[in-house]
C-alpha cells in the first residue's frame, strides 16, 4: 500500500478539521450552500452505512479528494464526508486498515496543536470495520468535540468527521448515534 497516497487523502480531510471553526461560520454564511432541507440521505461504504441528517446545508467540498459537509446553522454542528478510493495495492486489508487508522490519527494530531484525543476503539457497523476516535479541539478560543470515523469497504476508505460545540455533548452523542445506526 502506498502511504504517501493515503497521507495525501487525509491530508486534505484534516485540513478542514482543523478549520472547522471557520469553516461552519463560512458555510452557515455562503451563498452557495444547498438551501436547508427536511432531510438528507447519505449512503456510505457502498450502501452498509446509510444514515438521514434533518435541517442541514450541504456544500460540495473543493477539496482534493471532494466530499461533503453537511451544516446545521440551528445546533452548529458539521459533519464532513469524505470518500475515495482506498491504496490497497499490495497489502493485506488487515494491515491497509491499521495505516489508514494510524495516518488518520497521525493527521488528526497533525492538523490541530490543540487536538486531545479522549478514546479511540474499533466497533462493528452493519458488517463494517470501524475505527472510532474521539477528541477535542480549540480553534481560536471555539471549543469543540470531534469524533473522526474511518471504515474501508470495497477498495474505498470512507471517512466522517462529527464537529460539535462542547457546549452540546448530548446533541455529539446523538449525532454520532443517528450515524451509527444505534
Amino acid at each position: 500500500m502506498s502511504k504517501h497516497l493515503l497521507l495525501g487523502w487525509t491530508l486534505s480531510l484534516c485540513v478542514l478539521t482543523a478549520l472547522s471553526g471557520s469553516a461552519t461560520m463560512a458555510v452557515a454564511a455562503s451563498p452557495n450552500a444547498t438551501a436547508v432541507s427536511d432531510t438528507q440521505s447519505v449512503s456510505l461504504a457502498g450502501g452498509k452505512l446509510n444514515f438521514v441528517l434533518e435541517g442541514v446545508e450541504a456544500r460540495i467540498l473543493n477539496s482534493e479528494n471532494g466530499g461533503t459537509m453537511y451544516f446545521d446553522p440551528k445546533s452548529e454542528r458539521a459533519i464532513i464526508v469524505t470518500e475515495g478510493p482506498a491504496p490497497t495495492a499490495g497489502t493485506t486489508p488487515d494491515a491497509a486498515f491499521r495505516i489508514a487508522v494510524d495516518t488518520l490519527k497521525d493527521k488528526q494530531q497533525a492538523a490541530s496543536p490543540n487536538f486531545r484525543m479522549t478514546s479511540e476503539k474499533t466497533i462493528q457497523v452493519n458488517g463494517l470495520r470501524m475505527y472510532r476516535l474521539d477528541g477535542t479541539d480549540d480553534f481560536n478560543g471555539l471549543k469543540l468535540l470531534m469524533a473522526s470515523l474511518m471504515t474501508m469497504s470495497d477498495q474505498k476508505i470512507t471517512i466522517i468527521e462529527v464537529m460539535s460545540s462542547e457546549n452540546d455533548p448530548a446533541g455529539h452523542t446523538a449525532a454520532l448515534e443517528n450515524i451509527l445506526g444505534k
